[in-house]
């Protein structure tokens, strides 16, 4: 069988956080051995997944590019782009969602603040250009609720209603982000999905290399990074009162011990109310992306009324 491979050069999954990344890096990782007799290079960041990672980035933070603190970190991105041989290979696919900013990113009065210089920090040690990018929006009023409750096995953090008028009030949102990877990676094309559409792993890969056949390629026989349920979230943060130095296993007990528990009331929920203005500003944000010179927005088609 004849193999089309994709133009020499880069090719990010950018998430975003709570999109279904973990589990696409899990199909990606799986299959490495199948993407390597392609000629196709994983550097993938499987943190949730029972296959190996191969890309263990940290760049800076916006504390290190405001007091110019980056040679430490300019050494740890050359040795893990070297350890996932990005430079080495003729085409890599990178799958990483703290590329545009870490986790904690997201609870900032403006997310993903330092997206821009922390892309373009990347973008200096790569040595291809970047082909292709894709990036997946969420609505506003699932997405911070999600990661609300996923920071919910990390530490003890405060009350949903606490972090809710940040998230309102958020200065930053889909379209300046994804104005910050156009402007710092300078990819030759950035499609972006919507979380709502469901995009599975194979069309996920589509959009990122629509020239690869996928045949050969072993789909996932079970999911990853599930959610936690309400009841597991409520048990985590109770442990974290009593002992703050709980552990990942112990949290992963909690987590399977309540997971079909659904009596616990929501442990991140806006009211309608804001639901509503959520669900119009990200609807307003996305016909901003999507006159964004450069940027194709892939909406699954919705069914006919009636």
């Amino acid at each position: 069988m004849q193999i089309t491979l994709p133009p020499e050069g880069l090719y990010l999954h950018l998430g975003a956080h709570r999109t279904g990344t973990g589990s696409f890096q899990e199909f990606l990782a799986s299959n490495e051995d199948a993407f390597a007799d392609m000629g196709i290079n994983l550097a993938v960041a499987n943190r949730d997944g029972l296959s190996p990672g191969s890309l263990r980035l940290r760049l800076p933070d916006a504390r290190h590019f405001r007091r110019g603190e980056l040679e430490e970190r300019a050494v740890l991105r050359d040795e893990a782009l070297s350890e996932a041989r990005v430079n080495r290979r003729a085409r890599t696919l990178i799958s990483e969602e703290n590329i545009p900013g870490s986790f904690n990113a997201i609870f900032a009065d403006a997310p993903y603040r330092a997206a821009r210089e922390r892309m373009g920090f990347l973008k200096a040690a790569l040595a291809r250009p970047v082909r292709r990018v894709v990036f997946v929006t969420r609505s506003y009023d699932s997405f911070y609720p999600s990661a609300y409750r996923k920071r919910c096995e990390f530490r003890k953090i405060a009350p949903f209603s606490d972090y809710a008028p940040r998230f309102l009030a958020a200065a930053r949102g889909w379209p300046e982000l994804i104005a910050d990877i156009q402007a710092a990676l300078a990819s030759e094309s950035l499609v972006v999905l919507r979380y709502e559409d469901r995009p599975d792993h194979a069309g996920l890969l589509r959009a990122l290399m629509p020239e690869l056949s996928q045949e050969g390629l072993t789909p996932l026989a079970r999911r990853y990074n599930v959610s936690a349920s309400d009841a597991a979230c409520h048990a985590i943060q109770a442990g974290f009162s009593a002992d703050p130095g709980q552990t990942a296993r112990q949290v992963r007990a909690l987590i399977r011990a309540h997971a079909e528990d659904r009596s616990a009331p929501p442990i991140a929920a806006f009211t309608p109310e804001e639901v509503g203005v959520l669900r119009e500003r990200y609807s307003r944000d996305l016909e901003v992306v999507a006159a964004m010179p450069g940027v194709r927005l892939v909406t699954a088609p919705q069914p006919a009324a009636g």
